[in-house]
């Protein structure tokens, strides 16, 4: 899914929105579906950009939407096999920490030679792997002992 040519090396706002809606969507009963007025209501999302990220998370496959009264969408995909990593690269597209760690030789003259190419590879490593290793599932679990804890 990862495409090498191209850079991101900040998570974007929409990447972080389409997280809490899935997180969001988790919490709801499998059989509800939500509109996206209510979970920009929930989850304190300008109205503007939920449904152009709904529309995004529907063509991954990752929601079930149903148009018209009653409708809305609800979660199509088990939380437990949805990483965090998988929802930016989504949205985003793949993810740097720099642009050091590009295949393109002219990024960077001073490569071959570069002390910190390495701590960059060890960090971006270290960083698509907490991402991947973290499932929506486990950000219900967290959030929910956050609530459990704070009486929220």
């Amino acid at each position: 899914m990862r495409d090498e040519a191209a850079i991101y090396v900040a998570i974007t706002k929409k990447a972080e929105y389409a997280i809490t809606i899935l997180l969001d969507l988790a919490f709801q009963p499998s059989d509800r579906f939500t509109t996206a007025r209510e979970i920009a209501e929930r989850q304190g999302i300008p109205d503007t950009f939920v449904p152009q990220i709904v529309s995004m998370l529907s063509r991954v496959g990752w929601l079930e939407a149903i148009r018209g009264p009653g409708g809305g969408v609800r979660l199509d995909v088990d939380p437990e096999e949805l990483s965090v990593l998988e929802v930016i690269e989504a949205i985003d597209g793949p993810i740097t920490i720099t642009r050091c760690l590009l295949d393109d030789n002219t990024t960077c003259s001073n490569r071959p030679l570069c002390p910190l190419h390495n701590v960059w590879v060890e960090a971006q490593a270290a960083m698509l792997k907490v991402l991947d290793d973290t499932t929506i599932s486990d950000l219900v679990e967290s959030k929910q002992a956050l609530v459990d804890r704070t009486g929220a």
